[in-house]
């Protein structure tokens, strides 16, 4: 579902999307190219996908208590109890995927990765890192940005 997400651009209906767009939110391509690339990850064994998994699932958990605070906060309510668990958790699985990063850059700088092992999983930290800071930007953003512009427009 997240990889139809990526490609769906700003409609739903499929009379208007593109061949390529259909093509790629087409539900059995997806998950047939999601499982392919999972497959991939782990030829070199799962405990070189593991710290990926984990971090792939720690900033899943940040997000969602990002996008809770928001949430919370575009609804009248106070979600400030989630500001530090956010935090940190933020802070932890960035740092994992910092160091996780950086080893892989050092395998690849010795010549010892191979592409199906270390290129896949530096390209899938990569992504992860640029998501999560995407979707926290936006995020943090509305979180502490909204009631600014609405004390704004009330004065």
């Amino acid at each position: 579902m997240s990889f139809q997400e990526l490609f769906l651009g700003d409609t739903t209906d499929t009379a208007k999307m593109t061949p390529v767009q259909r093509v790629l939110t087409n539900k059995y391509f997806a998950t047939v190219i999601t499982l392919f690339f999972g497959y991939l990850l782990t030829l070199g064994g799962y405990n070189n996908v593991w710290p990926l998994f984990g971090s792939a699932n720690q900033l899943l958990a940040a997000l969602v208590l990002i996008a809770l605070a928001v949430f919370l906060k575009t609804t009248g309510r106070t979600g400030w109890t989630l500001y530090f668990p956010m935090g940190m958790m933020l802070v932890v699985t960035f740092t994992a995927l910092i160091q996780k990063t950086v080893a892989l850059v050092k395998n690849v700088a010795a010549g010892q990765a191979t592409f199906l092992v270390d290129g896949l999983q530096l390209i899938v930290a990569i992504l992860l890192m640029v998501l999560g800071v995407m979707v926290a930007y936006s995020c943090i953003r509305k979180l502490f940005g909204a009631g600014k512009n609405s004390e704004k427009e009330a004065a």
